[in-house]
């Protein structure tokens, strides 16, 4: 169902207004508006006092669409809040809206901004337009008419927002690409862009920070392309731009290039996962991480392989952790946890870390499906009180100076 929602003011003055071309006249702009809007009902907000000097003017167009809604004056939050609900009950699930704000009064052309987010984001609802008579560009002496102004693409920056904000808390990109190619007809430079955003989008849902690294390379320069091209239809671009490469670029390091700068950026990764309460993530990645660090230290060259990865480095520090418990002997370690064991000043850092990270880690990429598991709370608060302050206490101790930007 399509539907205008219309505001009256007090005074109907004949006015004569242009749209795509074509002039049009009424004494309110609702009766110009119903000659080149096809609707299903036109709902005319109106006060007591507009409804008895205005509303005639509809009322004898005998038009049985046209239905007054009565809203208070506005002149309290309390009635704003009045009217915002009067008028979005009006609307139902999937409709499409015309808002005409030419004689709104006070705050109403405000407040229509938010009612038109508000029905998209809670009831689906399309909001086809968002008209506006510019009567003061128009000259009742000279004849010239009024301009009719759709505001609705500012609706759309609203989207833009929001869309962003997810996409930066979250790593979510889809609506974001969605709105990059909204009609199927964009150019194949900003498809680029949007294809690049989902790609950094799932390798950072999926926590593949490998990937990330690399897909998120080509992000700033894609975006930059994509927003030459916005600069006309999503002004607001650029400065959504800069805050998603801001944050994404972070994320950006080869391991086979600098392993160090590599390691600072997941660091970084595992700090804004946990920062945006991604959990299994940040301590998923958490452990991968401190394998990879550990085996920085140790002068080891970076890896893969399982048969390096959890056959020594994993088993070295399990192995010391085993050691300081006397479950294992010194002898029994294997070369690098001997070296870890004999050697390093911050051993037991190491130990308290793997002590408190494995099995929050299990169970989070286990689901809870194990005898015992923790709570909730529990591992909520193991990963705030201690897996974060031990793994900021190594990353400072292993000089990870670049770890701690941007977080």
């Amino acid at each position: 169902m399509r539907q205008i929602i219309t505001f009256l003011g007090l005074y109907p003055r004949e006015t004569t207004y242009s749209f795509e071309g074509q002039i049009y006249k009424g004494e309110v702009f609702a009766e110009a508006l119903r000659q080149f809007c096809n609707y299903d009902y036109m709902l005319v907000c109106v006060t007591r006092e507009a409804k008895d000097k205005a509303f005639p003017v509809l009322a004898k167009l005998n038009d049985p669409r046209i239905k007054a809604v009565d809203i208070p004056n506005g002149e309290t939050t309390k009635q704003m809040w009045e009217t915002f609900k009067i008028i979005t009950d009006q609307v139902h699930e999937n409709d499409s809206v015309i808002f005409d704000i030419t004689h709104g009064l006070r705050s109403l052309p405000f407040l229509v901004f938010l009612f038109a987010a508000y029905l998209k984001a809670a009831k689906n609802v399309t909001i086809d337009a968002i008209y506006y008579g510019a009567l003061e560009l128009g000259n009742f002496k000279t004849g010239l008419p009024a301009p009719v102004i759709d505001l609705s693409e500012f609706v759309g920056m609203l989207d833009w927002i929001t869309a962003t904000d997810q996409f930066i808390q979250t790593g979510d990109a889809e609506r974001l690409s969605k709105l990059l190619n909204l009609d199927g007809t964009a150019s194949n430079i900003t498809k680029k862009a949007a294809t690049t955003l989902s790609d950094v989008s799932l390798a950072t849902l999926l926590c593949q920070p490998l990937q990330l690294a690399i897909k998120a390379q080509s992000l700033e320069s894609d975006l930059l392309k994509a927003q030459e091209q916005l600069q006309l239809t999503a002004p607001p671009f650029e400065m959504l731009r800069q805050r998603i490469t801001d944050t994404f670029g972070n994320f950006i390091g080869d391991f086979q290039q600098d392993t160090k700068k590599a390691l600072e950026a997941q660091f970084r990764l595992i700090m804004w996962y946990h920062s945006n309460n991604r959990l299994i993530e940040a301590m998923s990645l958490a452990r991968e991480w401190l394998i990879n660090a550990v085996t920085y230290r140790l002068g080891l060259p970076f890896t893969l392989k399982m048969s390096t990865r959890e056959n020594l480095i994993a088993r070295a520090i399990s192995g010391v952790e085993m050691v300081s418990r006397n479950d294992l002997t010194v002898e029994e370690l294997n070369e690098y946890g001997r070296i870890i064991n004999d050697t390093w000043a911050e051993k037991d850092k190491l130990i308290q870390l793997w002590n408190a990270l494995q099995p929050v880690r299990n169970g989070l990429d286990h689901a809870g499906h194990k005898e015992g598991a923790m709570s909730v709370s529990k591992i909520v608060k193991t990963a705030n009180e201690k897996i974060k302050p031990l793994l900021c206490a190594l990353a400072e101790t292993w000089n990870f100076e670049n770890c701690f930007e941007s977080i």
